[in-house]
């Protein structure tokens, strides 16, 4: 996919509260954590609990916001390709690494 202006555009912008992503812990309960920006949910994924991480990475919730509600399907497949064989902490910081490659990416175009 050629990554144009107006597209890093779109996937760098603020997503209303409502479409943002909320982090749940697997009991079900807000942390009261919201990303509604992809260079917040690089940050939130660093700090969020190692379960509600991995709550929502096995489910697929960062994939399928990533892909449909930020429109990043390139970094929603990239995310769901990474080797999940590795200890949880390891893949949190893979994880975090990814995004924030593509947010430099997502920049270095609209710039």
């Amino acid at each position: 996919m050629v990554l144009d202006v107006q597209k890093a555009q779109v996937i760098l912008r603020d997503i209303p509260y409502e479409q943002g992503f909320h982090f749940f812990m697997p009991d079900g309960h807000y942390t009261g954590e919201t990303a509604r920006t992809l260079c917040f949910f690089q940050q939130d994924l660093q700090r969020i609990d190692i379960e509600c991480f991995q709550f929502h990475l096995f489910r697929g919730d960062f994939q399928k916001w990533l892909g449909t509600t930020v429109g990043d399907e390139e970094l929603a497949r990239e995310i769901d390709e990474v080797d999940k064989n590795v200890s949880i902490e390891i893949l949190r910081q893979q994880l975090v690494d990814i995004v924030q490659k593509r947010i430099l990416k997502l920049k270095s175009v609209t710039q």
